[in-house]
């Protein structure tokens, strides 16, 4: 009996030993785990960026007694700066004096540095560390400022040896950052995760359940939407059927794939919905089932059926205010405004009027003799071009103060090249209302077009060493101004990838995307991730997210409608490979360019173009520098590896439809292609129908071409149809208006003969 309590006695220390190292156990792997995501959340990252990554900076040149520059540096709420520091460079004027001649750095009214300017050392690198608790989540103001000298006193304050160039194109930010916890909260989708002020390289990774056309449409519909979200900065979109780290997630499905991921952390809501989570991974041995990422957020978009996904993806690409403070949404119904032809964002119409105020542009004053110039950037779709014979109106309301030299004017400059003046002549100071500025309709063009005004104001009394007055001038043009947009015509020559590149023309005609479909050679996600990398690059072009977009695995039935077509080369069907204006793996023939021949003046048009000018309107061309001499072979070439082709022609299924076709050696190649369109330098060079760019960073070469067949594309209306076929095929034109005057001769002289016989039969009676 005694031994039996004894071994009792003896197992319950035994328990009491192995409870007290489990408990241990459990707290060290706890604290080991809370550990790990402590240490992810504070861990220091390292971004280089150049300012022209950040603002749209270029060299500038500070002029005059005093100048100054800013710009704005973004700062996302998702950083925790730790440390940053300004690198740039400068060059002054040799004849300023270091006594009072100064370039001081400011940040958000703080001033962080002060440089003296040295004649004997004009050149100068200068860093500049920029604390982080200035640095505030939003836009910052980093302000260059001078004070230049040549002489101690009775100097001229526009001397033009008052100068000093910074070279900002060539400056970059060094940050050290680490990356906060996200939110759960629905408005995190807008102040963290999907913010355009962030500049580092932003990833988002979208989750289906199966790579089917329904699907797609759900994934295409999200990633054209949280493009949008970032306005302008590129976002590189994966797509997986399971979790990836170190990026966000949006899980996209029916509540039975919601469940089978995410099991017990599946959001407990009926109908569609919306729900925010953090990043995590399992854990496959352990008390805990999964560790979490709190630097990283997991977006839900699902319910009970495929049209509750619908109605909640539409919601997440459609809402553009802030979600609720909640971590989840109800998605009851949605409905969406019909979206119009040719309209898309900051995008204006032909034959509208606008007001400085609707485009941006409030009423501002001019300070100063000098100051900054004033831009009123705006858009127009590239199917539209104005007429030669047209203008565009400004129509301007402005006041200026009085004492001011006669010689004082506004000019006024359209895409840089310079448009008008007006005289403010009056020392007494005047309003004008309604002072009509026309801007000829060639200097319009498509796409982004800019208008700038520059006040050169100057003092009544001026002269050495007599005090010079500057408070009085003012300049003032109101809001109420208008500029009219001319009509215009809406149909061009194609194909163009530079119009693509633009606004996605003509494959976004429909920002919503309704005319457009994804034909998908493979079925692979590296394939399915390049179409939606296309996709969301397009919707941030046009400003609109694609709601009707459609995808399809298999060749497209329906032949009216624009075609993108994603896959590597050896899936290419052999109908699209044969219009493509170069065949790879297939003989074909390419002209290579050698030389332009120089137009001789009067002669660019040959007699039958100028025949059609007279009856017809001109196509939308661009002026070409003379003819293309080049050289044609005929030959069989692969297309190798570390490169991707990009190629745009007629469709072989429906005349005046475009088929962009993107492919390369293998479907992992064709997905690092996709983002390697998101680098703007490459969208730049894109011009012609061929483009042959490699996949390298960070040049990305690469090789232009235009050398498929003309053809047009404009309005369904006859006139435009007809306009546009006989441009195509100028011989009909000439038949067709030689056939009308052999007609109409033949009809004059069977009249003229039948009353010829009347009067001779009346003769004879």
């Amino acid at each position: 009996m005694r031994k039996n309590l004894l071994s009792v006695a003896t197992m319950k220390r035994a328990d009491r030993w192995v409870g007290l190292i489990m408990g241990l156990s459990l707290s060290a792997f706890c604290a080991l785990s809370s550990g790990v995501s402590s240490a992810q959340a504070e861990e220091t990252l390292k971004l280089r960026l150049p300012m022209t990554k950040l603002a749209p900076v270029q060299t500038t040149t500070l002029r005059g007694l005093y100048d100054d520059y800013f710009l704005k540096i973004p700062i996302p709420s998702r950083w925790k700066i730790q440390n940053a520091r300004l690198h740039f460079s400068y060059v002054n004027s040799t004849a300023l004096i270091p006594q009072n001649s100064r370039l001081v750095v400011r940040l958000n009214g703080h001033a962080l540095a002060q440089v003296t300017l040295q004649p004997l050392a004009p050149v100068g690198d200068v860093i500049v560390s920029l604390p982080g608790k200035l640095l505030e989540p939003g836009y910052n103001e980093l302000m260059f400022s001078v004070s230049q000298h040549y002489v101690i006193d009775c100097e001229d304050p526009g001397a033009p040896e008052l100068w000093t160039t910074l070279e900002l194109d060539k400056s970059f930010i060094e940050f050290e950052y680490s990356l906060k916890k996200v939110p759960l909260q629905l408005r995190s989708v807008s102040d963290y995760l999907f913010d355009p002020r962030l500049t580092s390289p932003n990833r988002v990774n979208l989750i289906i359940e199966d790579l089917t056309p329904e699907q797609m449409q759900l994934a295409g519909i999200v990633a054209s939407g949280i493009a949008l979200r970032f306005d302008y900065r590129p976002v590189f979109f994966f797509l997986s059927h399971s979790i990836r780290p170190e990026m966000d997630n949006v899980l996209i499905g029916t509540q039975k794939f919601v469940t089978q991921l995410l099991g017990e952390r599946r959001p407990s809501i009926q109908g569609g919905y919306l729900a925010i989570s953090h990043v995590f991974r399992k854990v496959p041995n352990g008390p805990k089932k999964f560790l979490e990422d709190p630097r990283y957020g997991l977006l839900i978009a699902g319910g009970e059926t495929l049209a509750q996904v619908r109605s909640a993806v539409r919601t997440l690409a459609a809402l553009s205010f802030p979600y609720p403070g909640t971590p989840t949404l109800e998605v009851k119904e949605i409905r969406l405004p019909p979206a119009e032809e040719f309209k898309g964002k900051d995008m204006l119409q032909p034959g509208r009027s606008y007001s400085f105020e609707d485009l941006g542009m409030g009423t501002y004053t001019f300070r100063g003799m000098g100051g900054p110039r004033r831009n009123i950037d705006f858009r127009l779709s590239t199917q539209f071009v104005a007429r030669e014979n047209e203008f565009l109106w400004l129509t301007l309301h402005l006041a200026y103060g009085s004492g001011m030299r006669k010689d004082s004017v506004l000019n006024v400059f359209f895409n840089g090249k310079y448009i008008s003046s007006i005289f403010l002549d009056n020392p007494r100071g005047g309003i004008f209302k309604s002072y009509q500025i026309p801007i000829p309709g060639y200097s319009v063009r498509r796409g982004s077009n800019t208008v700038t005004l520059q006040a050169v104001l100057s003092p009544l009394i001026t002269g050495r060493c007599e005090f010079i007055q500057t408070q009085n001038l003012l300049l003032t043009i109101y809001g109420d101004s208008v500029m009219k947009i001319p009509p215009m015509s809406d149909w061009v020559d194609m194909p163009r990838l530079d119009l693509f590149f633009q606004d996605g023309f003509p494959f976004m005609r429909s920002p919503d995307g309704r005319e457009l479909i994804f034909y998908l050679t493979e079925k692979n996600l590296d394939t399915a991730a390049s179409a939606l990398n296309l996709l969301g690059l397009m919707a941030q072009k046009i400003g609109y997210a694609a709601y009707e977009v459609h995808f399809s695995f298999d060749p497209p039935t329906d032949k009216d409608r624009e075609i993108l077509v994603v896959g590597s080369v050896g899936r290419i069907p052999k109908t699209i490979m044969e219009a493509a204006p170069m065949k790879v793996n297939q003989a074909g023939q390419i002209e290579y360019p050698q030389l332009k021949e120089t137009p001789v003046l009067g002669k660019e048009l040959s007699w039958i173009w100028k025949w059609m000018s007279f009856f017809l309107p001109p196509p939308s061309r661009e002026k070409e520098g003379g003819t293309l001499l080049s050289a044609t072979s005929r030959q069989i070439s692969g297309l190798g590896p570390q490169r991707a082709v990009l190629s745009e022609f007629q469709s072989p299924y429906r005349s005046g439809r475009s088929v962009l076709m993107m492919t390369a050696q293998s479907s992992e190649e064709l997905f690092r292609g996709s983002l390697a369109l998101w680098e703007p330098a490459l969208q730049g060079r894109m011009t012609g129908d061929l483009a042959i760019f490699e996949i390298q960073p960070p040049d990305y070469r690469s090789a232009h071409l235009a050398v498929g067949p003309k053809y047009y594309v404009g309005t369904r209306e006859p006139l435009s149809r007809l306009n546009a076929f006989l441009y195509s095929h100028p011989w009909v034109f000439l038949g067709s208006l030689i056939a009308i005057l052999v007609i109409v001769s033949l009809g004059i002289y069977f009249f003229l003969k039948r009353i010829r016989r009347r009067r001779l039969r009346h003769g004879e009676l």
